[in-house]
């Protein structure tokens, strides 16, 4: 491997900064002890290696780095890196060993702003440093990091080279992509037309026949603000970056000042353009600018105004009337410009008039743009936004239900494309049977927020088994710890007990408990199989088993074997509460009827679990198991979690 010839221009991290690390991670280490301990049970026991060794670069060094090797808290282990001070909680990227390092990777860290950036579409966006000098805005920057993984989900996304969205054909480009675009077709002999759309532009689109055409004949749309990158996660697109006007003026007219490219402001209130060329001048000398003219434009003007352009020389016209006007001006008169390239740019020129404020980067990095906006100016973007955005994500879902699939990626012409919607629109216009459609519209509203309701109460009995394992799994740590060396004492052999067992919807999955058998338990099973004292012949159960240790019968009587499936409940195979999970080979032997459950996720305890539990006989548990079926709920849950004690405690039916 190499290594790195890059100087370590080491910045001294503050020592608030290496002890706030330590100490958070510290308690993360602490308090996902039991979960590290099952994760290396777990791995150790299988024919999968525990860890995975990487090497970074920190500084002009090679630092090893472990993560396990495979499944949920995968990164885990790199806190104990910030035990060792090997990396941060916040830093620079990692930089792999197998490569050259391309910068001062000095400090490393789990969570980066360019990470960050990366993630919300702006990395474009140049920060003064990514380097906190003082604890408050390195726990500020760290808050971001978390925010930004919130908002935008990790799934595994496509990244079509374009998409559809309410009916509206996107690009999907990075924004060096977009300008480089935009460049080259200012050289065009004809007019090309180009598009910002956002969640705003994309909600008039969804009543608007004619502007949703006229976008989608433009040669490149772009997809502005993280309303869209939203929609695409819902989708699982992959949205390359946030192409807004805003951050792409600067870079624009870098490389326009840069080839000698003009060009022209049209828009914006009397002054508002001649003073954003005025200020964009300033910072890029060279930059030709040849003319700029307000929006107000009438029967008297306009034709003057065209003529301007066209003797102007222009070869970039940007206009900024506001959608859907703008785009539909450009597209009415785009045959008697001058220009290679004409962009709707909405109230760009406002921002570089100083006359609006553009939100800090800091806002920006976690998608709250839109909320610096309204605050500005509240009686003019309220219904945008705070009516806007709901209504722009209700469309959304109504079309990805409707579709019942990802979002198409538009493979069809711009011109195709714009034939369909109209061929649509005008099919829309047919009467509709007035009595029917309001009735099937409340059919559809009462299933909705039936399905509504399911949804929410899954959240609230998932999120419930995840808050109790975690704390159950730590307060009984020591427990574990006890039982754990008894059974060893006792026999040899391994701690647990693994086995197959039928989860949701008859799946199998890996089920884990403490090793309560000898370990030829398996093989006996043959011998005394006739001595079943359970009736129905499904389960085996007797209160004498022979197979069982000394120590087995006590952690049996107190239901301790079952302790460990409280992983199986962090690790979402089984609830707290539900019908216990049976073997494959119970499964086969199950009628019809018996099947029904499997029809929810199985869990540690449920109604005939404290109703007397293997002295009840088969048929009674399976119509136990259904009676909860339907009548389950977190209350439920909790009533029954709440038995559970008392029943433990009495041994009722515990052998």
């Amino acid at each position: 491997m190499k290594t790195s010839q890059i100087s370590n221009t080491h910045d001294h991290t503050p020592l608030s900064i290496i002890m706030f690390d330590w100490i958070i991670a510290f308690y993360v280490m602490a308090l996902a002890s039991p979960i590290l301990m099952f994760k290396v049970i777990t791995l150790a026991c299988s024919k999968h290696s525990i860890f995975e060794t990487l090497y970074i670069h920190v500084g002009d060094k090679e630092v090893e780095i472990r993560l396990f090797s495979q499944g949920r808290f995968k990164a885990l282990p790199l806190f104990y890196s910030v035990l060792k001070g090997d990396i941060g909680l916040l830093g620079s990227a990692f930089e792999y060993a197998v490569f050259d390092a391309t910068q001062n990777n000095s400090r490393p860290g789990i969570l980066s702003v360019e990470q960050m950036q990366r993630r919300m579409g702006i990395q474009h966006v140049k920060v003064t440093s990514d380097k906190p000098t003082n604890l408050m805005s390195y726990i500020a920057n760290i808050v971001k990091c978390l925010f930004s993984k919130l908002v935008v989900v990790s799934t595994q996304l496509n990244y079509p080279t374009q998409f559809n969205l309410l009916g509206v054909n996107i690009d999907n480009n990075t924004m060096s992509e977009s300008v480089d675009l935009l460049i080259r077709s200012s050289l065009s002999a004809t007019t090309k037309q180009f598009a910002f759309v956002n969640a705003d532009c994309l909600n008039l689109a969804a009543t608007n026949n004619n502007y949703r055409n006229t976008v989608n004949q433009c040669d490149q749309v772009f997809a502005d603000g993280s309303g869209i990158r939203i929609a695409c996660q819902l989708h699982h697109i992959g949205l390359k970056d946030n192409v807004n006007g805003t951050d792409m003026l600067p870079l624009l007219c870098e490389q326009a000042a840069a080839q000698g490219i003009s060009l022209f402001f049209l828009g914006g209130k009397q002054g508002t353009s001649d003073q954003a060329a005025a200020n964009l001048i300033k910072q890029f000398p060279t930059l030709n600018i040849v003319g700029c003219h307000h929006g107000f434009l009438n029967q008297d003007n306009e034709q003057q105004v065209i003529e301007q352009i066209n003797q102007s020389g222009a070869q970039i016209l940007l206009v900024g009337m506001g959608a859907p006007k703008q785009d539909q001006w450009i597209n009415d008169h785009k045959a008697e410009l001058n220009v290679g390239v004409a962009v709707g740019v909405g109230g760009l020129f406002d921002f570089f008039a100083n006359n609006v404020s553009r939100a800090p980067v800091a806002v920006r990095q976690v998608g709250m743009e839109w909320v610096w906006r309204l605050a500005q100016e509240p009686k003019r973007m309220w219904k945008r936004y705070v009516v806007g955005n709901p209504l722009f994500l209700a469309r959304v879902l109504k079309q990805k239900r409707s579709s019942n699939m990802p979002v198409h990626s538009a493979n069809t012409s711009r011109a195709n494309t714009s034939s369909a919607n109209s061929n649509h629109s005008a099919t829309s216009k047919q009467p509709q049977p007035m009595l029917s459609g309001l009735g099937q519209t409340n059919t559809q509203n009462k299933r909705r927020w039936y399905f509504f309701g399911i949804k929410c109460g899954q959240f609230a009995k998932r999120t419930f088994d995840i808050v109790a394992a975690s704390i159950l799994l730590i307060l009984l740590a020591p427990l574990f710890a006890f039982t754990a060396l008894s059974i060893r004492i006792e026999s040899k052999g391994a701690i647990f007990f693994s086995q197959t067992r039928s989860g949701l919807n008859n799946q199998p999955f890996t089920m884990w408990k403490f090793r309560s058998m000898y370990i030829d338990a398996e093989a006996r099973l043959e011998k005394i199989k006739q001595n079943n004292e359970m009736q129905g012949g499904v389960l085996f159960k007797m209160k004498k088993d022979p197979r069982i240790t000394s120590v087995g019968k006590l952690i049996r009587k107190a239901s301790i074997d079952e302790l460990p499936q409280l992983w199986n409940v962090l690790m979402g195979d089984m609830s707290l509460v539900g019908p216990r999970p049976a073997l494959p080979s119970e499964v086969s032997q199950y009628q019809l009827s018996d099947r029904r459950r499997l029809g929810v996720k199985p869990g540690i305890t449920c109604i005939w679990q404290v109703s007397g539990r293997s002295d009840i006989p088969f048929d009674k548990q399976v119509e136990l198991d259904i009676d909860y079926i339907y009548q389950q709920s977190l209350k439920e849950d909790i009533a029954l979690l709440l038995k559970t004690i008392p029943a433990v405690l009495l041994a009722r039916g515990a052998y």
